[in-house]
């Protein structure tokens, strides 16, 4: 039996909006997070449980699972969409097929130039792109909580300083864009999922890991890799969270009001204590013994690099949705160039 087969047969669910003053739903909301407990991400996902508890008396009861314990975030579309969960978090990116036009915001690597312009872009996005929301929709879902996460870097076994030591490079990758950077630097694109890179670098399946220094202090990389390169390839979405939507509907105004409430200060949350966790993870990194490796070739790595929102657009158009792909694109380049002129 595998983890969707069990979380069904055990979920016994049903979150309905009451016909009490408050209004709220009934029963448990259940809410699953494949990261860590204590990852800074977790701690904003615990909040917003612990809010709408605080928020309604203790009326409402949100019972979290920290760590891939209802399932990892490979299984959570179909474990939130068939409401065996009620609420989940996972990496979009990882499921071009299901989000091809969705997708844009958690593909595309050296784009974006801080977590709070992801974070708001994402949530743009939804909103201003009509296919986007009917992707989520097709999925049962309904979105929410977007945060970004800073600038992406390296952790490795090896010093990565210059553009040639790339060459021959095995570096975790995850969805279908960031691979075609690391091949266009002449490294060997190997994708694998956050929790496994640990192992992957202990066994010498990757030679570096594509993620933030927070994120690779919290999965203990300094354990095995001693090395981490202050090269930027772009920040990037953080996993956004999802409630089943049937679930969503079923619950009254008055509560999706309160949520929205508890999700708009999560956010600023969020925003505030990730950046700071950021130079927390170098700080980590550095006391047990990892050498911070100045990348010397910023300009001639971002000069080598395709158009991605080119190669995004042609891989959207694979699927008939090259307009809608289009549309999204224009719109977020866009809005990157008026934020970067009111910068």
């Amino acid at each position: 039996m595998n983890k969707f087969t069990a979380a069904l047969g055990v979920a016994g669910i049903t979150v309905a909006s009451t016909v009490a003053a408050q209004n709220y739903p009934t029963g448990t909301i259940r809410y699953a997070n494949f990261m860590p407990e204590g990852f800074t991400t977790s701690l904003i996902d615990q909040y917003v449980a612990d809010e709408i508890s605080a928020r309604t008396d203790g009326k409402v009861k949100v019972q979290m699972f920290h760590g891939g314990t209802l399932g990892g975030p490979g299984e959570m579309v179909d474990l939130v969409g068939a409401g065996a969960v009620d609420i989940g978090n996972f990496p979009v990116g990882y499921f071009f097929s299901k989000f091809p036009v969705s997708g844009l915001m958690d593909s595309l690597p050296m784009v974006f130039p801080t977590a709070d312009v992801v974070a708001q872009l994402t949530r743009e996005g939804i909103a201003e792109i009509p296919e986007v929301k009917a992707e989520y929709d097709a999925a049962n879902l309904h979105p929410f909580l977007f945060r970004g996460l800073p600038q992406y870097r390296l952790i490795c076994s090896k010093p990565v300083k210059t553009l040639e030591d790339f060459k021959g490079l095995k570096v975790r990758t995850f969805g279908t864009f960031h691979p075609m950077m690391f091949s266009a630097l002449g490294a060997v694109p190997v994708n694998m999922e956050l929790t496994e890179t640990y192992e992957g670098l202990q066994r010498g399946a990757v030679d570096c890991v594509n993620m933030n220094y927070q994120a690779a202090a919290l999965f203990n990389l300094f354990e095995v890799a001693k090395y981490a390169s202050d090269a930027e390839f772009g920040a990037t979405p953080l996993f956004s969270g999802y409630v089943n939507k049937d679930v969503w509907d079923s619950w009254s105004s008055e509560f999706q009001t309160l949520f929205n409430e508890v999700i708009a200060d999560a956010e600023v949350k969020a925003a505030n204590e990730i950046n700071a966790a950021e130079q927390s993870g170098l700080d980590k990194l550095l006391e047990n013994g990892v050498e911070l490796v100045p990348f010397e070739d910023q300009e001639a790595m971002e000069e080598a690099m395709p158009d991605f929102f080119d190669l995004w657009v042609a891989k959207v158009s694979e699927t008939g949705k090259g307009e809608a792909a289009t549309r999204h694109a224009e719109f977020i380049k866009e809005r990157l160039a008026e934020l970067s002129a009111a910068d």
